[in-house]
């Protein structure tokens, strides 16, 4: 008699599940759309205009940006090194270097530069999320979760590849 009487509520039961997780799953579904259509850096800019952009770092460069590229212009990708929502740095791939971002009070992040990418070598954060991010590249950003980007949330820190002359691969799974 007991089992009869408890029916109903676990029809109520199974059915309010079933309203969250597809109301879960339709949200999901609506930020994964709406993540490929909002417009990355690499979709508007050109040589020239990241050659602007240089060159107002380099005559511009307020105190707390203490390192500005003085490296030519003319590069095939580029990172941007983004803090506090300004763009503290742009630095032309090319050849393997190492770059600090020092942001005083002992936070430090070091960004290790590749011929065609970046990736975060250390960061003075306790959890280490940037660090295990793993490689930009201009032949993998399109299939990383977080595409062009490698994020310090911690420290205010956007690292951006920025590459002025892609074309989107049709065969790219996340297209």
């Amino acid at each position: 008699m007991q089992n009869d009487q408890n029916k109903p509520a676990e029809k109520a039961s199974k059915k309010t599940n079933f309203i969250v997780i597809a109301s879960i799953l339709a949200l999901a579904t609506v930020l994964f759309i709406l993540s490929r259509l909002i417009s990355s850096p690499n979709d508007s800019l050109s040589q020239e205009d990241i050659g602007s952009q240089i060159a107002a770092l380099a005559t511009e460069a307020p105190a707390e940006q203490p390192q500005v590229t003085s490296a030519p212009a003319e590069a095939d990708a580029y990172l941007f090194i983004i803090l506090n929502n300004r763009v503290w740095g742009i630095e032309p791939l090319g050849e393997e270097r190492e770059v600090t971002v020092d942001q005083g009070d002992g936070v430090v992040n070091v960004i290790h530069l590749l011929p065609d990418g970046f990736y975060m070598a250390s960061s003075t954060c306790d959890n280490q999320l940037c660090v295990s991010e793993g490689t930009v590249t201009v032949d993998n950003y399109q299939r990383r979760i977080l595409g062009t980007s490698v994020l310090r949330l911690p420290h205010h820190l956007d690292l951006e590849l920025v590459v002025p002359s892609h074309t989107l691969d049709p065969n790219a799974p996340d297209i």
